[in-house]
């Protein structure tokens, strides 16, 4: 990325997954696994979907999955059901999944610095404790997580930062994070790593990980 594209940036908002830990692709497998036996064909449905929107909560997905792609009817069970699976695929590998290249570096560089803010489409419960869990806590300003959504998150801290749309930035690797963005007029970065699927319009920046983030912002 040639430019910087948002000159003093005053608070940087981050999504987890695939921003922060190297998580999104244990997601996708998991909800693979989820409806594992199912038409191989509608599973391919259901990893390109959560490639393309990886910010949305997974009950959220669940509901979308079961009505549209299975034609269910997707009630509460159901989806309790399919969310405790999900959970129990990836309650061990969230703790051990990789940092993403320069993530933690660039934690340590910006905060104290300017406010950073983690918003997620993770259950805000699970983000909470893997947090903790990873030593992340002590980062962030602020930490939301599904159900609540991401526009909505991120108009809640331009408010609580007191800044103008232009004055933060949005960093995250899924369409639903840059449509959140956009729509405020908050400035975005995409993290689109090497061979990953890219969904982001052409002038988007991006950036393969966090290694050289920081320069980005103190320019």
């Amino acid at each position: 990325m040639d430019s910087n594209p948002a000159p003093q940036v005053k608070a940087i908002i981050f999504d987890f997954d695939g921003v922060i830990l190297d998580s999104a692709g244990v997601k996708t497998q998991a909800f693979a696994h989820c409806y594992a036996g199912e038409d191989a064909g509608q599973i391919a449905a259901v990893v390109d979907y959560q490639q393309r929107h990886g910010g949305i909560g997974r009950r959220e997905k669940f509901v979308h999955f079961e009505r549209s792609l299975f034609g269910r009817p997707a009630d509460p069970n159901s989806l309790d059901a399919l969310c405790r699976r999900f959970a129990a695929f990836i309650e061990t590998a969230m703790l051990e999944v990789p940092f993403i290249p320069g993530a933690r570096e660039t934690l340590r560089a910006l905060h104290g610095r300017v406010p950073l803010h983690l918003v997620s489409g993770m259950p805000e419960n699970e983000l909470i404790a893997v947090l903790a869990q990873r030593g992340l806590t002590p980062f962030f300003a602020s930490v939301a997580g599904a159900p609540k959504h991401k526009q909505e998150e991120f108009r809640r801290i331009l408010y609580v930062e007191g800044l103008a749309p232009e004055e933060a930035l949005a960093v995250g690797d899924s369409t639903t994070e840059f449509e959140a963005a956009r729509d405020l007029g908050i400035p975005f970065v995409a993290i689109v790593a090497e061979g990953a699927p890219d969904f982001f319009p052409p002038d988007v920046p991006r950036l393969a990980d966090l290694s050289d983030f920081p320069a980005l912002v103190a320019r």
